[in-house]
């Protein structure tokens, strides 16, 4: 049947022949309704994985700073067993003070080394949350879309 018809089932003609204007609010209702449950999904999906990522951070933390402490102990003990050798080994062809400067600016060379490369773990840019930060810019680009379909409406 055609919808100008009269008689004909069309949801937005009432009987009288006029726009029934509560089918178009039932349908606005339930875009907003939609629309709601929608972001209410992404926001808690985005919320997981925010979480997700900001652990896997904070392992990498946790390891970065175990690897630091780990180095200064190693640096610690080292440069007294290692100076105490060092020294005695060089006193045989050099006198005292001597060996033990060149043995105490060798081991400084050496434990800086060390920190610097676990410092480097700790760089700031790999420990920001990169994926969280472009699902959001994701989801501000889908509130905008499903805005613009509403004010359509």
């Amino acid at each position: 049947m055609d919808s100008n018809m009269p008689g004909s089932i069309d949801p937005y003609i009432n009987g009288s022949g006029s726009v029934d204007k509560t089918f178009e609010r039932e349908s606005f209702t339930t875009i907003v309704q939609n629309f709601y449950t929608d972001v209410s999904r992404l926001m808690a999906k985005e919320g997981e994985l925010i979480r997700a990522e900001l652990n896997e951070k904070v392992t990498q933390i946790k390891v970065a700073s175990g690897a630091l402490v780990t180095a200064g102990v190693l640096l610690f003990v080292g440069v007294l067993c290692a100076a105490a050798t060092a020294i005695i080994c060089l006193n045989l062809v050099a006198p005292l003070w001597l060996s033990a400067v060149i043995v105490t600016a060798a081991l400084l060379v050496i434990g800086g080394i060390m920190f610097a490369g676990a410092k480097k773990k700790l760089n700031a840019d790999d420990l920001k949350p990169v994926k969280s930060i472009g699902a959001f810019g994701e989801i501000r680009h889908s509130l905008q879309e499903k805005v613009n379909e509403i004010t359509k409406h």
